[in-house]
């Protein structure tokens, strides 16, 4: 091979050029799957992988060979496809084309070796790979649009993503499986409030603003029918109706008038999320659409109506009542003409109702997400939310913002079914080395340690439940040197204090947990963990030096860990080594100016 830079200073090997040449030309109307790649046009876009770096094993690289720099760091770079409508402009040149490639190398060679000095990540997509869990329930206030799930916002008002957390596993296939949960009254969505559409009020600089029927300002309240008394208050954005010092066969009501829907009567809904603050024995509170002409449609909260009916809004106090009814469905509903307004009456004694929302303009309901449940025939299926009271699950948030009306929610607070894995978790909580055994069976030995770390703040909150691991082995007892826990301390462990016989730290083994288990089994490794102290695993355990390679092979890996081809797959020998040293996002990006 007759080495040629192209630019200055890159070293390619004639292949190398007239492969890279030949892949400017024909990409991307080449068939993309010869590249690992979905079909279409699409930007490659690398993801380092997580180490540990100390200044003693940093290295760079400068003016070194590619050939040389890409077998010292193979596994420098992660691959995702991310669909994109660029295109790579046909009127690239060849200059261009491979002075990109010399940029982007001259940039990720050096940093890429810096980055994997540490040692590099495991492979927790290897079945023979320790991916212990702890389930966990998880509780955050104030969920933005914005957000990813288990983001939240610290003390410092930073918004910071929770370490090692996932959704909870599956049960089985046949158990709903609903791993968040929400409240109707604990989502602040602008549709709650948008009701009437066309009402206004003047604030105190005297212009004009938009208003809604949650205000107390809009309402009129008669006690005469009472020897007690009715307040309408507002309490934030929602709207207080409290009927107190009633007796048997007193009546109050309030009553909004300020809107007019003169066509499609029938098809609108009555949408309602509120609390039952107080429902007193006797009490009931009856909701009132009424015509022009008198012509009303009900809805009740009342502890002897029938639950199932269409026209009960509830039996009973609660939080986060959903009620959406379409009004032609009630009763006298066929007969409204020109609706006008809406009466809340308590009859017989006392009662105290929130409403969070209130609509009636709207022909669709509120989607609360999706969730999964059985239908007659004990089959899993999976239905949208449009009436719940209290805490309810849903699948995912995805599906809650998928809706155009919830789009723009806020949550005060979502809980989620958790499960922290340290294969989620920041690459510094694990350490690990292999050696020799000095065993002709299992010749190699690992020995790890790894971290559970858990942040605080005030909008977050963390309750730990049980520790898991799962036993990988077939045969455990021929496997497992050493397995021990310790918790309730102060600070991470590292590998290095992990095998100091004089460390202070107290360990409990486990070995006997998983050399008397059997191959796939879920074993407990405590039930009282807590989220205010690092826990920590060290483990001793053999290995066969090809089980070695496949537990540290992360370089072909995807984003979640889990092996899969990608574009460094079809490629082979030196060309593929420089690929994976270049990376082409750099190419692209040199070539889009990006």
């Amino acid at each position: 091979m007759s080495p040629r830079a192209d630019p200055d200073g890159i070293h390619l090997s004639d292949a190398a050029l007239d492969y890279l040449t030949a892949f400017r030309l024909r990409f991307p109307r080449d068939n993309a799957e010869n590249h690992g790649l979905a079909a279409g046009n699409g930007r490659f876009q690398p993801t380092m992988t997580d180490t540990i770096d100390t200044d003693s094993d940093a290295q760079t690289y400068q003016d070194a060979h590619l050939e040389a720099a890409s077998y010292a760091a193979p596994d420098a770079f992660q691959w995702q496809y991310e669909a994109s409508d660029a295109t790579v402009p046909r009127n690239v040149g060849r200059r261009a084309f491979m002075a990109g490639v010399g940029a982007a190398a001259v940039a990720s060679v050096a940093g890429t070796a810096a980055a994997q000095s540490g040692g590099g990540q495991l492979n927790f997509g290897y079945d023979l790979v320790h991916d212990p869990w702890i389930t966990a329930d998880v509780t955050v206030e104030t969920h933005e649009p914005d957000f990813d799930q288990f983001n939240y916002i610290a003390d410092d008002e930073s918004v910071q993503s929770l370490p090692g957390a996932t959704l909870a596993d599956r049960e089985d296939d046949t158990t709903p499986h609903n791993p968040v949960r929400i409240r109707g009254d604990l989502i602040d969505i602008d549709d709650y409030r948008r009701f009437p559409a066309e009402l206004t009020t003047t604030n105190a600089d005297g212009d004009d603003v938009d208003a809604s029927a949650l205000d107390s300002e809009f309402w009129t309240t008669d006690a005469s029918g009472s020897t007690g008394s009715i307040s309408v208050t507002e309490e934030d954005d929602a709207l207080n109706i409290a009927a107190t010092g009633q007796a048997a066969g007193d009546v109050v009501t309030a009553s909004f008038t300020d809107f007019t829907i003169d066509d499609g009567e029938q098809r609108r809904v009555l949408q309602l999320v509120a609390d039952v603050n107080t429902l007193a024995a006797d009490a009931v509170v009856t909701v009132k659409v009424v015509d022009a002409a008198s012509n009303t449609v009900s809805a009740v909260i009342d502890a002897s109506a029938d639950g199932a009916a269409d026209s009960t809004i509830a039996t009973t106090q609660g939080s986060g009542i959903i009620y959406q009814q379409q009004l032609g469905e009630l009763t006298g509903g066929e007969n409204l003409d020109t609706i006008e307004e809406v009466v809340v009456e308590v009859t017989e004694a006392d009662a105290d109702v929130t409403l969070h929302g209130l609509n009636l303009e709207s022909a669709s309901r509120w989607q609360f997400g999706q969730r999964e449940q059985t239908n007659t025939d004990d089959e899993l299926v999976t239905k949208t939310v449009y009436e719940q009271t209290g805490w309810f699950g849903i699948t995912s948030l995805e599906t809650l913002y998928d809706s155009d009306r919830m789009s723009n929610a806020v949550l005060e607070q979502v809980k989620y079914d958790a499960a922290f894995r340290v294969s989620e978790l920041p690459s510094d909580y694990v350490e690990y080395t292999f050696e020799d055994s000095g065993r002709s069976d299992f010749d190699r030995r690992m020995r790890f340690v790894y971290n559970y770390e858990f942040p605080t703040a005030y909008a977050l909150d963390i309750t730990l439940n049980t520790w898991y691991d799962e036993v990988v082995f077939q045969y455990p007892g021929d496997r497992y040197m050493a397995m021990e826990i310790a918790t309730g301390l102060d600070e991470q462990v590292t590998l290095e204090e992990a095998r100091d016989d004089e460390s202070t730290i107290s360990w409990t083994s486990r070995t006997s947990t998983y050399t008397s288990a059997s191959e796939g089994d879920e074993i407990e490794l405590s039930g009282t963990p807590t989220s205010d102290a690092v826990l920590a695993l060290q483990g001793d355990v053999l290995y066969r030096s090809g089980e070695e390679n496949e537990a540290t092979a992360v370089a072909a890996m995807g984003p979640t860990g889990r092996a899969g081809g990608g574009i460094l797959s079809t490629l082979s020998g030196k060309i593929g080594a420089i690929l994976s040293a270049v990376g082409l996002a750099g190419v692209a990006n040199y070539i889009w100016g990006s």
